[in-house]
């Protein structure tokens, strides 16, 4: 799937070069968006000239771009870079969240297809407990039986659990304060 970093923009979520880094890794985003934020962060940061995130805001087919972030984050004395390492959870929250942000925009006029790409995502981050009470496969362990309700019954109790936890998980990453 590609997604944009527009999607931590528009949700006011704070990203950085360990943010793309996880992107590329996870195979989230294009190369344009690691040289458009390069681009955005020498105009931000004029007197700024490390080499790195120059050859990064050039962009090109033959600059290697994951070697180029590896460089700036040693250079930020980030120098664990195995993504299952605690230091990355972060990271990759903010990704499960800008990727489900995504998913409820697109998907919402039809919020069974929703739920059933809420459900991939669940998988595709290793199975979160977090996110267990409103996958759709799965059964309600807050006592709720579904064979009580109808099905729109059910998709409504579930979108709304999915829409609270992603309320909690903006104020989450919205109260982040990493520089």
């Amino acid at each position: 799937m590609d997604i944009s970093v527009d999607i931590f923009k528009q949700n006011k979520i704070k990203y950085d070069w360990r943010t793309l880094y996880v992107g590329l890794k996870m195979d989230l985003i294009k190369y344009s968006d690691v040289v458009n934020y390069a681009v955005e962060f020498l105009t931000e940061h004029p007197d700024i000239s490390d080499e790195n995130i120059v050859q990064l805001a050039w962009g090109g087919a033959d600059i290697d771009y994951e070697s180029l972030l590896v460089d700036i984050l040693k250079e930020l004395h980030i120098n664990e870079l195995n993504l299952d390492a605690e230091v990355w959870q972060l990271e990759k929250r903010k990704w499960r969240f800008g990727i489900l942000a995504y998913l409820k925009m697109k998907h919402q006029d039809d919020l069974e297809e929703l739920l059933n790409k809420v459900a991939e995502v669940y998988a595709d981050f290793n199975y979160p407990e977090d996110m267990d009470s409103f996958i759709n496969y799965l059964e309600p362990k807050d006592g709720f039986n579904p064979s009580q309700y109808s099905k729109e019954e059910n998709v409504t109790r579930l979108i709304n659990l999915f829409y609270d936890f992603m309320n909690k998980e903006y104020h989450y990453l919205q109260n982040d304060n990493i520089d």
